[in-house]
């Protein structure tokens, strides 16, 4: 027999829930409770008559994730029992693969992390965190040198950071005034929960692209709206960083030596005879003069030729892009309650916004989660994105300031409800605005027929040339 059926101290099994595919061949873990040794098998047969003939492949002892074949007696196949004997060389290489061992790792994890909820009663939480610590000996983490890339993405992917109870995630939609018109030109704030973008997305350098979220869907990330007039001072600053850089004759000079792969004293005495062929004529003084230059650069003394002879070696100053910048936008409106109902909407909104921006911590406090990010549209008429207002990209909300008393006087309603107030608030987007971006927007035409026929340069065009964009 394989393993100690008799034994309760044990994960795993032959069950087809515990097992995964290789080669054609079906494979099953079995964990040990107390070390978090975990020995794979293959399976020959389902039920206990048929555990007998499974045969071992090898084990993983933590803290070590190294797999560890099983040789078994190599009595040339007629008894198979090892590595050896259940897979050829081509699948040995591709079983000992970091893709395929990551997998296995994955699979016992799962196997641990499901017997613990549905057998021991512990909550996904407790499940995992105890699958984890199993798993690396209860040692909470593998020393820095000991972790590859693929098992630190893959502890990485294990951690589950649970919220605090008492976390809002739904806001419900809200809107004013609460009567407004239907057609009426707003703004519509959808708040949705933060997600991270992959990294290295699709074997690129780099990460994975965050879509925006459209009009009429929020998509799962959304917890809740906002609709509000659309103020006075719309405007955005589109920027991107340039910089000042100078790069004179003798940089070059020296830059195209080191790119030949001349180092040290003859990279210097290269550049300088680069830089005196250069010069017109050539002339014997015009070389002295350089390499005087270059001599009082290396003592320390500047200007001479400044002093000398009324010049200066020439900077080839230009302006190049360093990096894109991200786009900030402010928003000030003022809300008066002509009503007690109103008046709870009105709170009920800036609740909306406080809630939303603010940090979320985790069950622990070991961690701090980010807070809700949010999309904002301009509707024209109350249907489609307005195409002659520039759009924006997911944003979170980095300032809010409430002002309870927006008329300079303190004054409320019968039941205590302020009866004005004012909410400024500064949101950034999270990333910058591509050239592509543009191309990749759709065309106008997410507004109802109501609004009426398409018409060239009108509000129903589908020319894309007519869109505002970003």
């Amino acid at each position: 027999m394989s393993y100690d059926t008799t034994s309760p101290d044990y994960y795993g099994g032959e069950d087809d829930k515990n097992t995964i595919v290789f080669e054609g061949k079906t494979l099953y873990p079995v964990i040990d409770e107390n070390t978090g040794k975990t020995t794979w098998y293959e399976r020959r047969g389902t039920g206990l008559q048929n555990v007998i003939n499974d045969i071992k492949l090898g084990s993983i002892t933590p803290p070590s994730t190294e797999f560890v074949p099983h040789e078994g007696l190599q009595l040339s196949g007629l008894f198979p029992d090892g590595f050896g004997d259940v897979l050829n060389k081509e699948q040995q290489k591709k079983f000992l693969s970091n893709e395929f061992q990551t997998q296995l790792r994955k699979k016992a994890n799962e196997v641990i992390t499901r017997e613990n909820q549905d057998e021991k009663g512990q909550d996904a939480e407790e499940a995992q965190t105890n699958a984890n610590t199993l798993q690396q000996n209860n040692q909470g983490s593998l020393p820095p040198d000991s972790v590859s890339n693929t098992e630190a993405e893959e502890i990485l992917n294990n951690i589950n950071i649970k919220e605090k109870k008492g976390t809002r995630r739904s806001f419900g939609d809200l809107r004013y005034p609460i009567d407004m018109s239907e057609e009426q030109d707003v703004m519509k704030f959808t708040m949705l929960k933060y997600e991270t973008k992959e990294m290295m997305e699709g074997g690129t350098f780099g990460f994975g692209n965050r879509d925006r979220v459209s009009v009429k869907d929020g998509g799962g990330r959304a917890t809740g709206t906002v609709v509000l007039p659309i103020q006075s001072g719309i405007k955005d600053q589109n920027g991107a960083d340039w910089g000042d850089s100078k790069l004179n004759a003798f940089q070059v000079g020296l830059a195209k030596a080191a790119l030949g792969g001349i180092e040290g004293a003859d990279a210097t005495a290269n550049a300088v005879e680069r830089i005196s062929a250069a010069v017109q004529g050539g002339e014997k003084d015009v070389k002295a003069a350089i390499k005087g230059i270059f001599a009082a650069k290396a003592s320390g003394v500047t200007g001479l030729i400044q002093r000398t002879k009324g010049a200066t070696i020439n900077p080839n100053l230009e302006l190049l892009f360093n990096e894109p910048t991200l786009r900030p936008f402010s928003f000030t409106f003022k809300l008066s309650a002509r009503s007690r109902q109103e008046a709870q909407e009105i709170v009920k909104i800036i609740r909306f916004f406080k809630q939303g921006m603010a940090p979320i911590r985790s069950e622990s406090n070991l961690f701090l989660l980010a807070p809700h990010t949010f999309q904002i549209h301009y509707l024209l008429r109350g249907q489609g994105e307005h195409p002659f207002i520039g759009k924006m990209k997911e944003c979170a909300l980095t300032s809010l300031t409430t002002d309870y008393t927006p008329e300079n006087n303190y004054s409320t309603l019968k039941d205590g409800f302020m009866t004005s107030y004012s909410i400024s608030m500064e949101f950034k987007e999270l990333e910058p605005v591509f050239n592509d971006d543009y191309e990749n927007e759709d065309t106008v035409n997410q507004l109802t027929p109501e609004v009426g026929p398409p018409v060239p340069g009108g509000i129903n065009s589908t020319d894309p040339s007519l869109e505002i964009g970003f």
